[in-house]
């Protein structure tokens, strides 16, 4: 239901020598995955507008709390911490998955067990098929930009990525403030999907509001089914 980044949770390993910068963006990987709350909004360099606004904060119970809208499709999704709420484009109202359902277990979210966008995989970084790398400072903020070379890219991330053949550029810019949390991520570069169409990527998630949610309205105001 839920349109995840291009390179969402990609993470692939190796042994040659890291680039500059990159023990910096791994720990601001790790903090990320440390916050009680955070929003995150990904915008479409390419057509402009905003692409999706998501929203999280972890309660007393260690449960997530969160909110998730598309405004590319239309999706939204929402969780109390106890119970998981969705709803597609056309939709009248919201379908509920209950504790009595199979899929429960792998809808509740917690500290531990975060929804995708609130993981450091949605900051994509890979040491080894890196070919070039460039830092600089604005405003007190980190610049780093990794170029990545897509021979070396494409031997894993074929494997691992559904719809996408191969890449055939790609550029991520990370920017991490004073305190060494990333307050956006870049992506750019062009892919071939499995049916063979080559399409480009332009994306920029900005993360906002760390540690600073503590209450997410519930949208739910009409269940279809539970």
């Amino acid at each position: 239901m839920c349109v995840l980044p291009v390179l969402l949770a990609l993470m692939l390993a190796g042994c040659a020598a890291v680039p500059e910068n990159y023990g910096e963006i791994k720990k601001a990987k790790e903090l990320y995955e440390k916050l009680d709350s955070a929003r995150v909004v990904m915008v479409d360099n390419i057509g402009g507008g905003e692409l999706m606004d998501f929203r999280f904060y972890i309660n007393k119970k260690d449960e997530m709390v969160f909110s998730y809208t598309s405004f590319e499709n239309g999706d939204r999704a929402y969780s109390d911490g106890l119970q998981f709420f969705y709803r597609t484009e056309g939709d009248e109202g919201w379908t509920a998955i209950s504790p009595s359902d199979e899929a429960y277990i792998y809808n509740i979210y917690n500290r531990k067990y975060r929804y995708p966008y609130a993981r450091g995989g949605l900051f994509f970084l890979d040491g080894t098929s890196v070919s070039s790398a460039e830092f600089a400072e604005d405003n007190g903020e980190k610049v780093i930009t990794y170029v990545y070379d897509c021979d070396k890219l494409n031997d894993y991330a074929v494997t691992k990525l559904d719809g996408v053949s191969a890449f055939s550029a790609l550029t991520c810019v990370y920017r991490i403030d004073g305190d060494g949390y990333i307050t956006e991520f870049s992506e750019k570069g062009t892919l071939t999907d499995d049916e063979e169409n080559v399409r480009d990527i332009d994306l920029t998630y900005r993360i906002t509001e760390m540690n600073g949610i503590s209450v997410i309205e519930n949208p739910v105001d009409y269940v279809l089914s539970e």
